[in-house]
C-alpha cells in the first residue's frame, strides 16, 4: 500500500470514528483499541512483505541452508511456487536468518 493510501485510509477510519453524536465513546479504552487494531488491519492489508515466506517457500529454504545452492537459482525456483514475487535479497537475507 502507498504512503498516499495509507494515510487516506487511517483519515477514513479516524473519520469515522469520531462522527458519532456520542463523544463517549471517543475516550473508551475499548473502542480506541478497536480502532487501533483495524488501523493495523488496513494498513498492513497490501503489505507483501511477511506474505513471501509463507507456506512451502519457507519450508523448502529452511532445508536448503545446509546445501550450497546459488542464490540466483533458488530465487528462480521459489519464484514458480505460488506467492508473491522473490528478489535476490528477499532469499539471501532469509538465508541467513
Amino acid at each position: 500500500m502507498r504512503e498516499d493510501e495509507r494515510i487516506w485510509a487511517v483519515k477514513e477510519l479516524l473519520f469515522d470514528y469520531v462522527k458519532s453524536p456520542s463523544l463517549r465513546h471517543i475516550r473508551d479504552p475499548h473502542s480506541l483499541i478497536k480502532l487501533a487494531q483495524e488501523i493495523v488491519r488496513r494498513i498492513d492489508r497490501g503489505n507483501a512483505i511477511w506474505k513471501k515466506w509463507d507456506g512451502q517457500r519457507e519450508v523448502l529454504l529452511k532445508s536448503a541452508i545446509g546445501c550450497w545452492i546459488p542464490v540466483e537459482d533458488m530465487r528462480d525456483f521459489l519464484n514458480r511456487m505460488p506467492g508473491p514475487p522473490l528478489t535476490t535479497t528477499d532469499v539471501a537475507q532469509r538465508l541467513v536468518l
